[in-house]
């Protein structure tokens, strides 16, 4: 027969509903706004002439290498002055500035793929009167949907799985994502196991837990496993 007790239990324990509902807005609303605004970031450094060009895309580099641990300090205590700790905006306004979790990845990612596109079709949209705005909105975006489907997929993932930035500063809260749910879960059968002895149960719950927490990444992954493969090819991730 089939045991589905482990999964009743670890469905119960995670509160999944609400943390699935918690996971799906914090990884959505990441996703959405690195993706739009890394697109603009990486449309300039591709296509536009503006002072000190070179200097920025290097600051972003140096972004990309440095570990998230070591600003990890000044953030929280800008997130406390600023009176936002134990909310998802320490999370979600670095994205909507076009940084956050990965957020210099993306923005080469993007430049990676603006550079190959040829300059005739800025110049024709140019001639016919479109400034940069028009030119970026009307003819680059709606052909970098490779680039699109990579930068989403690879964010909302990322952020689906982050615990480190969620431990950080939601730490108090009572909505907490699946990621931050599942380290509380192990932690507590850790200090029981300490107190009481270990348990033939604990690892079914862990193992539940982690499936509980893929699952809705391997569906999204099987309905857009088309796009991605042709989103990796296009944006030169492979090279």
């Amino acid at each position: 027969t089939i045991y589905l007790g482990s999964l009743q239990e670890a469905w119960q324990a995670l509160d999944y509903s609400k943390a699935f509902l918690t996971s799906t807005f914090l990884a959505g609303s990441v996703a959405v706004f690195q993706t739009i605004f890394c697109a603009v970031a990486g449309y300039a450094f591709a296509r536009l002439q503006f002072p000190f060009k070179r200097t920025l895309f290097a600051c972003l580099l140096l972004s990309f290498v440095v570990p998230p641990q070591v600003l990890i300090l000044p953030m929280i205590i800008t997130a406390n002055k600023l009176h936002i700790l134990n909310t998802y905006w320490p999370i979600i306004l670095p994205a909507m500035l076009g940084h956050g979790l990965k957020g210099a990845l993306f923005v080469i990612i993007y430049r990676q793929f603006f550079s190959t596109q040829p300059k005739e079709l800025e110049e024709a949209a140019t001639i016919d009167g479109a400034r940069v705005i028009k030119v970026f909105c009307r003819v680059m975006l709606p052909l970098a949907k490779p680039a699109i489907i990579v930068v989403f997929l690879f964010s909302f993932v990322w952020s689906w799985n982050d615990f480190y930035y969620p431990s950080m500063y939601l730490f108090q809260t009572d909505n907490p994502p699946l990621s931050l749910s599942i380290s509380r879960i192990a932690s507590y059968m850790t200090q029981k196991a300490a107190e009481e002895g270990p348990s033939i149960f604990d690892t079914p719950m862990k193992m539940a837990t982690s499936f509980l927490m893929i699952v809705p990444l391997l569906v999204l992954y099987s309905f857009t496993q088309r796009w991605f493969v042709e989103g990796v090819e296009r944006t030169g991730l492979v090279e």
